[in-house]
């Protein structure tokens, strides 16, 4: 059986500005999945994919679930790729790593670029996970390492100076 074959094109400039999250879900319908047997030649029409807090969950043309991979078993999603759709509409291929493989969707879109921004935006909160602190006991310990060596360097440069008879006490 042979699906719906896709085709690229160049990507497309954006024409109204990127959407911003605001915590709610990312809901994409009438999204195909690539098929990692067909080497994502066939592409399973008609899903949803519903990105939220808890994870990714994919939903089968009936609404019931087909797959749900939470946030912890994904290692990254990105949607930097543009696409034809088989139905000839402009899309984003949209990418979840997982330790087993790479969950490839076609997500059209009217607007490319908005939906690029807000997987990207969604991305940096749930992925990467929160923003790491700069301060605590790793910068101390950096700041005081630093102070330790600014004194060294000072007493060796006295030293070297006291030596020389350019400096004397």
């Amino acid at each position: 059986m042979q699906g719906p074959h896709m085709t690229t094109n160049e990507p497309e400039s954006p024409s109204a500005p990127p959407p911003t999250r605001r915590g709610a879900p990312l809901v994409l319908s009438d999204v195909y999945l690539l098929t990692a047997e067909s080497g994502g030649s066939v592409a399973v029409p008609g899903l949803t994919v519903v990105l939220d807090g808890s994870g990714l969950t994919v939903r089968k043309p009936d609404g019931g679930v087909g797959a749900v991979v939470a946030w912890t078993d994904v290692s990254g999603l990105v949607a930097n790729k543009r696409i034809r759709t088989p139905a000839g509409s402009p899309g984003v291929i949209v990418e979840a790593v997982t330790p087993s493989r790479t969950h490839r969707f076609v997500v059209p879109s009217d607007n490319p670029a908005g939906l690029e921004y807000e997987v990207t935006q969604l991305a940096t909160e749930v992925v990467s996970g929160p923003p790491k602190s700069t301060s605590g006991p790793r910068s101390l310990s950096r700041a005081v390492t630093t102070a330790l060596i600014v004194v060294a360097l000072g007493v060796i440069a006295l030293g070297v100076l006291m030596a020389t008879g350019t400096v004397k006490f």
